[in-house]
């Protein structure tokens, strides 16, 4: 757990999603695929109930929870790696050893 809190901001670099609501669902979404985590699971519900409560369309966020899901499922482990010893590194470099998407939008 304390992994991912270190790598979280990292991820959203590495992955591209920003960090407005929807965005943060498919981050949610990766982090699930990749780590199992039941944090993710308790922040995608959170995010999906106060959408509904809301009265805010879901279909972004499932898509971007999906991308997000499948993006953690191809790539290699995140949190496994020394990303931290890696700043000189060019990002697009990490992202193809990790074999994460150059960019992702929305």
């Amino acid at each position: 757990m304390h992994r991912l809190k270190e790598t979280h901001d990292i991820a959203h670099v590495l992955t591209g999603f920003g960090i407005d609501g929807v965005s943060e669902l498919g981050l949610q979404g990766f982090n699930l695929a990749q780590n199992r985590s039941p944090l993710a699971v308790m922040l995608i519900f959170g995010g999906m109930l106060k959408a509904l409560q809301k009265d805010e369309p879901l279909a972004p966020m499932l898509r971007a929870l999906a991308k997000g899901f499948q993006m953690g499922l191809d790539a290699e482990l995140v949190i496994a790696r020394k990303l931290e010893e890696g700043w000189d590194r060019p990002l697009n470099e990490w992202r193809n050893e990790l074999r994460l998407p150059e960019a992702i939008t929305g």
